[in-house]
Parts: structure tokens; C-alpha cells; sequence
């Protein structure tokens, strides 16, 4: 015969009464997630713009040698997550940027522009938003930061996601563009 102790039902009682909140919280997450993923949508496609992908900022003057570099930025990365709202398809935008302090320099941030443009199939500018961020250097040379950018983008009726595409890039001066052009060749 087997014998039972009251003390070894309280304690399985006691486990159970503990997981089962847990348990609730986790469908509620989860059930949650699921929701989320079904408002989620296709995101247009994103491209960086290669020429307008670097950034290389020298300092006033003539040298343009290594040690008159004032800051270097380049697009690390483009990513996030779009959701249909409407009559509109809202992207919650993340660009990833680099930027290394150059030799030249001596503040602990760096200032950089770039901008965010969306076409349709014919590559005809539907949009174009110019954004400022800074790099904060402090004590390091090299840091790697993150803008995060809700975008909104009107939708034609019958128009699908894949019918725009994003475009990033650096705002460059004209001679940070030849510049590049000059470094791709």
C-alpha cells in the first residue's frame, strides 16, 4: 500500500498554484505576438544607395590626407517593420549608422545628415525626408547608433507594398560625392 503524505499534496498544490500565473502570462504574450504578426505587412524593399552610402569629411583646406579626415560615417544597416493603417502603410524605420572620429577633429560629436526617399515602380520620387543625427564619440573613436524613424506613406487604392521602394543615403557635398565616386574606381 502506498501512502500518501498530506505534505507531499500541499506541495504539488503549491507548484501548480505557482506555474499556472506564469502560464496565463505567457499565452497573453504570446497571444499577443500572434495578433501583432497578423497587423504586420510586407515592407517595401530598402536599398542604400551606394555612392551615397560613406561619408568621408575633411576639414577645411586643401589636405586630404589621412590626417585631415574630420569624421567618417557610413550606413551600417536598414531594417524594421511595416503595418497597414487605413488608407496608409506606416513603417517603423531603423537606420543603423557608423561614424569613427577622424584625426582632425576636435569635438566629442559629430553632426550627420541623411535622408529617406520613397518611389513607385517608375523610380519617380514620391517622397524625400531629410534627417539630422549626431554621433556621440565621448570617449571612443568608433561607435555604432541607431535612429528610428515612423514613416507614413499614402497608398493609392489597390497599390501593393512591393510597389515603392525606400531609398537611404548620406546627405554629401558635392566634393564628398566626387570623392567617393574618385575611391570607387
Amino acid at each position: 500500500m502506498v501512502r500518501i503524505r498530506f505534505s507531499d499534496i500541499l506541495r504539488a498544490v503549491t507548484r501548480h498554484l505557482i506555474k499556472a500565473p506564469l502560464l496565463l502570462a505567457a499565452a497573453l504574450a504570446l497571444s499577443a505576438c500572434v495578433s501583432e504578426a497578423e497587423d504586420a505587412i510586407a515592407c517595401p524593399s530598402v536599398e542604400v544607395l551606394q555612392d551615397l552610402g560613406e561619408l568621408v569629411r575633411f576639414k577645411p583646406g586643401p589636405g586630404r590626407d589621412p590626417t585631415d579626415v574630420l569624421v567618417e560615417a557610413w550606413i551600417d544597416g536598414v531594417g524594421g517593420q511595416c503595418f497597414f493603417d487605413g488608407e496608409e502603410l506606416n513603417a517603423d524605420l531603423i537606420v543603423r549608422i557608423g561614424s569613427r572620429r577622424g584625426p582632425a577633429t576636435k569635438s566629442d560629436k559629430a553632426t550627420i545628415g541623411y535622408f529617406v526617399a520613397i518611389t513607385d515602380l517608375n523610380r519617380k520620387v514620391l517622397s524625400r525626408q531629410a534627417f539630422k543625427t549626431t554621433a556621440p564619440f565621448s570617449n571612443r573613436k568608433t561607435i555604432l547608433f541607431e535612429d528610428t524613424l515612423d514613416l507614413n506613406i499614402p497608398l493609392p487604392r489597390r497599390a501593393q507594398t512591393d510597389s515603392f521602394t525606400i531609398y537611404v543615403g548620406l546627405e554629401l557635398s558635392e566634393q564628398e560625392l566626387a570623392f567617393n565616386r574618385r575611391k570607387q574606381k
